[in-house]
């Protein structure tokens, strides 16, 4: 008698489960349904940490978690990074998957302390890139492309922005909301399964 109330018990703990795994599913499937395409992310080149150029065309063809950051920045910026972290750990097993930090202070940030920033964040590929631009095209980039405002560089924005495979700028996510970052992490997935 005891085993079969253990039993009926498992049974319904696994029902509850499933439950709550369809739901949740569901709702990431609702939500990438809902997941507009807000603003095309216009042309421009700049400079990876690597020497190499890195613009739009580097963009496509991946899904994109773009950040603004620079690295002398005592407030969120080490804060966002841990959060960029996270995923470039939940994602490494997928090359389709491409973390894009911009410095908004390219005055400050050369190339070498772009690839010191990166060894200290852990980085060991190209999955995660730091990329610098002149000051006024980073600008224009920042509040024309991506919609951004703030006085750059120190109050600059902290929002993580999904960029789909074709340049599209697909929704904007808080760094320290946990139901933000759950909610990015399943559209991540979600747009990597669409990708030719």
């Amino acid at each position: 008698m005891k085993r079969l109330k253990l039993i009926i018990l498992f049974a319904a703990a696994l029902l509850v489960i499933l439950i709550i795994a369809m739901t949740v599913i569901q709702k990431a499937q609702n939500s990438l349904a809902n997941l507009p395409r807000l603003y095309a992310v216009p042309e421009f080149t700049f400079v990876e940490r690597s020497g190499q150029p890195f613009g739009l065309d580097q963009l496509k063809g991946k899904i994109n978690v773009v950040d603004f950051i620079f690295t002398r920045c005592g407030g969120p910026c080490p804060l966002m990074g841990k959060s960029m972290g996270e995923l470039y750990a939940a994602f490494s097993r997928s090359d389709k998957v491409q973390l894009v930090s911009i410095t908004c202070d390219p005055d400050y940030d050369s190339l070498q302390v772009l690839q010191d920033y990166a060894r200290d964040l852990g980085v060991t590929d190209q999955r995660w890139v730091f990329v610098r631009g002149e000051k006024e095209e980073m600008k224009n980039l920042y509040e024309q492309g991506f919609k951004l405002a703030g006085e750059l560089p120190y109050d600059h924005s902290t929002k993580l922005i999904l960029v789909d495979g074709e340049g599209w700028i697909r929704g904007y996510y808080d760094y320290d909301d946990p139901i933000d970052m759950d909610l990015l992490k399943q559209h991540i997935a979600a747009l990597v399964r669409n990708l030719p």
